[in-house]
């Protein structure tokens, strides 16, 4: 299994999903997941764990790896890794080990572990990353002691398509977003041509919800019949409803604050409900390239004091957060899952979500709007704030619903995937 984010690192539901599907799999299934950067909490018992941050000369022969690789502005199917239509600029692995041409292994461990010892995984090198975890994670593969090559979003497509094709064992590729989703249904750029080369390569897909899959089908041109449907999950844990010490109500928006996640929405849905029901607060906990803009817009539209802006939040403070809120928004404009959705549902939170989201497909309890439908959502969120009653019967019906929606049934239908192929193979 080929992952990128992984508690206690992580920026959003990727790294969440990722765990919750590797706890509960492994009961089926045994596991090595190689992963950039393992943290100190990491250890799952009888997973074997590999982070590239810990690499060990035991765990890869690096010696064979030749990492004398210079790109430019050509495709990168003439060059030697053959992995996708893929550009890059300027891009030169040598670079990685500075003026000495050959260094030592030992020298080469310690230049690899500092590549990938940082706690951002992504930042402006993250195509370098991407590439030279998927060198490695070869080699590291190369014994062919597995089944089932398992990758976990886009970053870890190239890695994944490299192995396929060493290896000859087939690939599922598991879709958590697509850049038509974070970008635009029109964007065709390196991201894309990268997550369509492992869409293509993959002998089957598994899509967090019928929207991805749809969107999977109507941006990429993949076949769907190698597309099964397998959604998100939630780890149940004790929750108990807490008083917070404000007067006003709280709102919570959970996530990255990106146009993908749908801020303008945010403010004006937030300026909406504040004319009628001034008594409320709108919490935003999240970072992201939208985060200035949403905080100069607040304070341009004289609506500073009604947002609290919390900054990034480990998982302890969400569930701190979740526990004391009164409703919950998700204005997503394409939101693949949403597994805060599900997160607010735990903690009995009523909830206002897209209906361009994943989350609403099992959501039923939850009420809907498309996501520009900024008076609709206005209205929703007044009526919950307003009437408790309606907020207590929505946050039930949630409640029932996640029933089937742990990661333990994610597991069983991921291992019917695996069953499938392995008997078709």
């Amino acid at each position: 299994m080929l992952g990128w984010e992984f508690p206690p690192l992580f920026t959003g539901g990727l790294g969440v999903a990722t765990y919750g599907i590797v706890k509960s799999l492994n009961q089926y299934s045994q596991i090595r997941l190689i992963i950039p950067t393992a943290g100190d909490a990491s250890d799952l018992e009888d997973v074997n764990i590999i982070g590239l941050n810990k690499l060990t000369k035991e765990e890869i022969d690096i010696e064979s790896i030749q990492f004398e690789i210079e790109f430019d502005n050509t495709r990168v199917e003439k060059i030697p890794l053959q992995i996708s239509p893929y550009h890059f600029t300027n891009a030169s692995f040598s670079g990685f080990f500075g003026s000495n041409d050959h260094p030592e292994s030992d020298q080469k461990i310690d230049v690899i572990r500092s590549i990938f010892s940082g706690r951002d995984m992504y930042g402006f090198n993250v195509m370098h990353k991407v590439h030279l975890f998927a060198l490695l994670s070869a080699e590291i593969a190369s014994d062919g002691d597995f089944d089932i090559i398992h990758a976990h979003d886009w970053v870890t497509y190239p890695a994944a398509v490299r192995i396929k094709k060493q290896s000859g064992k087939p690939l599922v590729v598991h879709v958590h977003a697509l850049e038509t989703d974070r970008v635009g249904d029109t964007v065709r750029n390196d991201i894309y041509w990268m997550e369509r080369d492992g869409l293509l390569e993959a002998d089957s897909i598994v899509a967090v919800s019928e929207y991805t899959k749809e969107q999977i089908v109507k941006h990429y041109e993949i076949d769907p019949s190698k597309i099964s449907v397998v959604h998100n999950g939630i780890e149940p844990i004790p929750v108990k409803r807490s008083v917070h010490k404000l007067k006003d109500k709280l709102v919570i928006f959970l996530g990255r604050i990106t146009s993908q996640k749908g801020p303008n929405f945010l403010l004006e849905t937030a300026e909406k409900v504040v004319r009628v029901y001034p008594r409320v607060k709108f919490v935003v906990a999240g970072t992201g390239d939208q985060f200035g803009h949403l905080l100069e817009s607040t304070a341009y539209r004289k609506l500073g004091s009604k947002f609290i802006f919390t900054g990034f939040l480990s998982k302890t403070k969400v569930n701190e957060l979740l526990s004391m809120a009164d409703a919950y928004f998700m204005p997503s404009v394409s939101e693949p899952f949403g597994l805060t959705a599900l997160e607010a549902a735990h903690h009995k939170v009523p909830a206002v979500i897209s209906s361009q989201s994943g989350a609403a497909e099992v959501m039923k309890g939850s009420l809907q709007a498309d996501f520009w439908d900024t008076d609709k959502y206005a209205n929703y969120i007044h009526a919950i704030l307003k009437y408790p009653a309606l907020g207590k019967i929505l946050s039930d019906r949630a409640a029932l619903e996640l029933n089937d929606l742990t990661w333990d049934h994610a597991a069983k239908k991921l291992r019917n995937v695996y069953d499938t192929l392995l008997q078709e193979s």
